[in-house]
């Protein structure tokens, strides 16, 4: 662990901010998807290692890249499974952008324009005189 990890108060599950480094791919914590104030910082060999530990789980909520090169960023975006991606910043869950996950992590979005779909019933009516 890196930083964090302590109970706070004492009543419900509340913990401090947490950082874990260097999780092996068999723990819990590398297998469920965490709801929680908590990121794991985990190095890889290859580029190649690194989408596939992204992608190897059935969830994709959100996902954090950082990197300096234009080339890797765009291949991120698109060979990330995620619902949202950010890279080299922390700009999710604002209003006015979609928040959604893809595979086991939901369906659909909420927030930004692409929500209001699901009140929207769409009809085409075509009439010639």
């Amino acid at each position: 662990m890196a930083s964090g990890g302590s109970r706070i108060g004492n009543k419900g599950y509340f913990f401090q901010p947490t950082v874990l480094t260097d999780v092996p791919t068999d723990a819990t914590m590398m297998n469920e998807e965490p709801f929680g104030p908590v990121a794991i910082v985990n190095r890889f060999s290859t580029y190649e290692d690194a989408i596939t530990e992204a992608n190897r789980l059935p969830f994709g909520l959100a996902s954090y890249a950082f990197t300096s090169s234009g080339e890797t960023a765009q291949r991120l975006g698109q060979e990330v499974e995620t619902g949202m991606l950010t890279i080299n910043h922390m700009g999710l869950a604002l209003p006015e952008v979609p928040f959604g996950g893809i595979k086991d992590s939901g369906y659909g979005t909420e927030g930004g324009s692409e929500a209001i779909q699901a009140y929207l019933e769409t009809r085409f009516v075509s009439t010639q005189a």
